[in-house]
C-alpha cells in the first residue's frame, strides 16, 4: 500500500519511522513547503496536487490550521486519510470536514495517540465507566518549535489547550464519557491551562497543560475510583501502579516497564493501514475525534469569557 506524508516536522518524522517498519507500506512521497530533494531516498514534493497523485493513502501532519485545505482536496480525490490531531482549529472548519466526509466513501482517522498508549489503556481498562471519578491529568513541557513558530500563535493553533492539553481530554472522555460541563483559565498567552470537565457518568476530571516547563516532557495521571487509586508518571522508573483497596491497605500492584514500551505511533498507523486493508470500520472516527476537539474549543471560550460553558446548552444554541 502506498502512503504519502504531508508535512515533515516532528510527527511527519515519527510517522516516516512507523511506516518503515511496516512491509506492506511504501511511503511513495512526502510533501512539503521548505524541503527539496530526498528524504531517506523518498522523493519530496512541493507541489500538494503532485503529491497527492503518488498514493491513494494520505497521512496529514500538517499545521492545525491548514488542515482543512488540505482535508478537503484529499478527500476530493478519493484518498484515504490519516489525519494527525487536532482535526481543526475552529468549529467551522471541523464541521466542514465531518461533512466532507459524510459524502465520500473514504476512511478517515484521527491520531489522537494518547488511546495507543499502554499505560493509558490499562489506566482505561482498569476503570469502571459505569462509577464516577475523581481525576487529575497533567501535561507539561518546553514551548514547542516548529516553522515559524506557528504553534506559539493561538489563531493557528489552539495554544495549549488544543495543541497540547487535546490528548487528555480526549483521554478523558475515552475513559469517563461525554462532558457536560467545562470550566476553563488560562494565561494570556494561552501556554498555560487549567480545566475542570464535568462527565455524565458523575465523574471530576482537572487537568493542567504548560508549556512553561523546564523539567523534560512529563504526563502523569491521577484517577481515584472508590477503593481504588491509579497512578502514573512518565518520568518514574516503574511509571503506571495500582493501589488497591486504599482504605485498609499500602499494597500495590507494579506493572513492568517493559510492557510499556510498544511504540503508540506505530499501532494507531498498523490499525488504520489494517481497516483500509480490510474494509473495516476504522478505531478513531473524526466524528469521535470532534466530540474531543469540540470540548477543546469550548474550554478556550470558557477561558475567554471567564465562565463555565454548559454542553447541553451550547447544542441548543
Amino acid at each position: 500500500m502506498k502512503v504519502v506524508i504531508l508535512g515533515y516536522g516532528f510527527i511527519g518524522n515519527i510517522h516516516l519511522s512507523a511506516y518503515q517498519k511496516m512491509n506492506d507500506v511504501e511511503v511513495a512521497g512526502i510533501y512539503s513547503t521548505t524541503k527539496t530533494g530526498r528524504i531517506e531516498g523518498i522523493p519530496v514534493y512541493n507541489d500538494l496536487d503532485e503529491c497527492l497523485e503518488q498514493a491513494d493513502v494520505v497521512d496529514i501532519c500538517l499545521p492545525t490550521f491548514m488542515h482543512r485545505e488540505v482535508f478537503e482536496k484529499a478527500v476530493a480525490k478519493g484518498k484515504h486519510i490519516f489525519l494527525e490531531k487536532p482535526m481543526a482549529h475552529t468549529e467551522e472548519d471541523c464541521r466542514f470536514m465531518l461533512e466532507q466526509e459524510q459524502r465520500s466513501d473514504v476512511k478517515v482517522m484521527v491520531g489522537q495517540v494518547l488511546r495507543y498508549f499502554p499505560e493509558y489503556r490499562q489506566l482505561k481498562e482498569n476503570i469502571d465507566p459505569e462509577k464516577p471519578a475523581s481525576s487529575l491529568l497533567s501535561r507539561r513541557s518546553q514551548l514547542p518549535v516548529s516553522a515559524k513558530n506557528w504553534s506559539l500563535e493561538r489563531k493557528n493553533s489552539g495554544g495549549v489547550i488544543l495543541d497540547l492539553l487535546l490528548h487528555d481530554i480526549d483521554f478523558a472522555r475515552w475513559a469517563f464519557g461525554p462532558v457536560t460541563r467545562i470550566f476553563a483559565q488560562s494565561d494570556t498567552e494561552h501556554y498555560y491551562a487549567l480545566l475542570t470537565l464535568r462527565h455524565e457518568n458523575g465523574s471530576i476530571t482537572r487537568l493542567e497543560g504548560s508549556w512553561r516547563y523546564d523539567g523534560g516532557f512529563v504526563q502523569e495521571a491521577e484517577i481515584a475510583q472508590e477503593n481504588e487509586l491509579f497512578t502514573y508518571n512518565s518520568q518514574d522508573v516503574l511509571p503506571l501502579q495500582v493501589h488497591k483497596n486504599i482504605s485498609a491497605s499500602k499494597d500495590s500492584t507494579e506493572i513492568p516497564a517493559v510492557l510499556l514500551r510498544d511504540d503508540p505511533w506505530y499501532l494507531e498507523l498498523r490499525e488504520f493501514i489494517d481497516a483500509i486493508r480490510n474494509d473495516r470500520p476504522v478505531p478513531i472516527t473524526l466524528e469521535d475525534a470532534y466530540e474531543s476537539t469540540r470540548v477543546a474549543l469550548l474550554a478556550l471560550k470558557s477561558a475567554d469569557e471567564k465562565r463555565p460553558i454548559s454542553l447541553v446548552k451550547e447544542l441548543n444554541t
